[in-house]
């Protein structure tokens, strides 16, 4: 490899590969940022089973919103058994739901608070799997918990150096609330990410709806620049590379 090659990591995404020069950067940021219901969760595990059961990647999946029982569930709708790789040690589900009785963190109580404890307990579940993904689903909870933009900033900026740091791929969700203009909370993600893709799921007549994505940056990279189709098959998030979606 060249000084000028970049060593990819596979998504696990059927069809994404194709319109990201084969892959993540390794050890990069990359934010998936949608609206509510466009499938950003689905394709964030996606990426972590299908390193661990196709790449030989391990993975940690950082849960700030739905309890695991439920996303075990949900994946198994797609053939995808976690609980199994769970057992196996080949990833680690780490649940900072807020219907976990005792969060191994204070999240709900302070208007502001460092994320020391919850760095302490990724890095613990990075070394106990030797993980080479990661994914924070979602980081909108969390941003909410901070008044101001520059402890947000400051707080992000070391959680997730100090995770890529290890090697780790870092994915990181984040819901666009309906009519915002920027792609998270407080457009604090995308400033952190050195990738940004976007997933779309918008009406395109009374009776129908069209699901899409489009790779909104990607540093080091070429990456198209229009949007493409994306469907939710029975096996998982599937991209269209040579299809334009016919919403935008």
């Amino acid at each position: 490899m060249s000084d000028y090659d970049i060593d990819r990591v596979k998504t696990g995404i059927p069809g994404l590969d194709e319109l990201i020069e084969g892959g993540f950067p390794r050890g990069d940021t990359i934010l998936i940022a949608g609206k509510a219901g466009t499938g950003k969760s689905i394709l964030a595990t996606q990426f972590i089973y299908k390193g661990a059961i196709e790449y030989d990647e391990p993975g940690v999946f950082v849960t700030l919103e739905e309890p695991p029982h439920l996303i075990k569930r949900n994946m198994l709708r797609f053939g995808m058994d976690l609980e199994a790789l769970v057992k196996e040690g080949k990833i680690s589900i780490v649940d900072l739901s807020p219907s976990k009785e005792i969060t191994p963190v204070t999240i709900g109580e302070y208007p502001s608070f460092d994320l020391s404890g919850l760095q302490a307990i990724i890095m613990n579940h990075i070394k106990k799997v030797g993980a080479k993904r990661v994914v924070l689903d979602t980081l909108s909870i969390m941003a909410y918990k901070f008044r101001s933009r520059d402890i947000l900033r400051e707080e992000f900026f070391k959680l997730t150096a100090m995770i890529t740091r290890t090697g780790c791929t870092l994915l990181l969700t984040s819901e666009i609330p309906a009519n915002a203009q920027s792609l998270g909370v407080f457009d604090i993600e995308a400033f952190l990410a050195s990738g940004v893709i976007v997933l779309y799921n918008e009406k395109i007549s009374d009776t129908s709806r069209s699901r899409s994505i489009e790779v909104l940056k990607l540093r080091g990279s070429k990456h198209s620049s229009r949007i493409h189709s994306m469907r939710i098959t029975d096996e998982g998030i599937r991209v269209w590379p040579g299809e334009i979606s016919p919403g935008h």
